[in-house]
């Protein structure tokens, strides 16, 4: 609870809401608070959620995380009549941005550059790729896929989309399901996974997947990295050259600032552009992100069908990401 995020509980506490400050409350008032608790807002760790949950809370009617995914939650610690919403909207912005700025870092070979300037090298014949023109897979069309379309379309790229239903979108050209994933992935220049980790998405961009791609085309993640099998593409990088990873998250996590997110040795390939998941990390945001959870806690204590409600079938069993 930093001072950003203490400002939006303060903007947004009204006659419906009485906030209560877990980490502010001692050992014996905690008792009480949990055991009077209608909302628990949070960003859903275990280390969050006490094991015996629903005997702490049993006025527990409503679980509101603070981030996006939810891959993570150990639902089974949460009671069952209580509903959880993700905060899925609330990055849309950071997220989106940081994925562009991938695809344009991979697309123009910026960090190659730059490596081959500092070891005293110009090259003013080295080639890049142009996104006006070319076409880009988005997979998963909820609110951070859309924003990357949109974006998109701004470059002048032609956008293709995979969703869970076959619908028109604002933003994409075409439309297909995952069970177009293939036959889209051949036709594109460049894919961004934005698509929530679940039973049916872990593992979704394995060997075939990439194989269906062009050996030239670029794959972003701005999702969850258990999304790729991870091995899959570290021997696809290998065997393709020009082709380009650019990776915001990651299989595992180390526990500090030190080590690396992988088991592969990802870092010895000059065709992969890394950042360590901070697609979110823009200033204000996390403010941001609690007032977008404030809000949806409020809708439903007003009785209105709150947004981004989870079906927990679509992630029970399904081992966690790290962040």
């Amino acid at each position: 609870m930093d001072d950003e995020r203490r400002a939006a509980v303060a903007a947004m506490a009204s006659g419906l809401l009485e906030p209560v400050i877990l980490e502010e409350l001692s050992a014996a008032q905690r008792d009480s608070a949990w055991a009077q608790a209608d909302v628990l807002v949070c960003t859903g760790f275990a280390s969050e959620l006490p094991e015996d949950l629903p005997r702490r809370a049993p006025a527990l009617r409503m679980v509101q995380t603070l981030v996006a995914g939810v891959d993570h939650v150990p639902f089974e610690r949460i009671p069952p009549e209580a509903i959880v919403c993700s905060n899925a909207g609330a990055y849309n912005t950071s997220v989106a941005e940081h994925a562009m700025a991938l695809l344009l870092a991979a697309a123009k070979d910026v960090p190659r550059r730059t490596e081959e300037i500092r070891r005293g090298t110009f090259d003013q014949e080295a080639p890049s790729k142009a996104l006006r023109g070319s076409t880009l897979l988005v997979l998963g069309m909820g609110g951070i896929g859309t924003e990357v379309a949109r974006l998109a379309r701004a470059f002048g790229m032609a956008v293709l989309g995979i969703a869970r239903a076959d619908r028109p979108y604002e933003f994409a050209d075409e439309i297909g399901t995952l069970a177009d994933l293939e036959r889209f992935a051949g036709r594109a220049d460049a894919v961004v996974i934005a698509l929530p980790l679940t039973r049916e998405t872990e593992g979704l961009v394995d060997r075939r997947v990439l194989r269906a791609l062009r050996p030239d085309a670029i794959l972003v993640n701005i999702a969850r990295g258990k999304i790729i099998v991870e091995d899959d593409l570290y021997e696809h990088l290998r065997a393709h050259p020009g082709f380009r990873a650019a990776l915001d998250v990651w299989w595992t996590y180390p526990k500090g600032k030190e080590g690396r997110p992988f088991r592969r040795p990802f870092h010895d390939l000059p065709n992969v552009v890394m950042t360590p998941h901070v697609a979110f990390a823009n200033p204000g945001q996390r403010g941001l992100a609690m007032e977008a959870a404030l809000a949806n806690v409020l809708r439903f204590l007003r009785g209105e069908r709150p947004l981004h409600v989870v079906d927990r079938s679509d992630y029970v069993g399904t081992p966690a990401t790290g962040r």
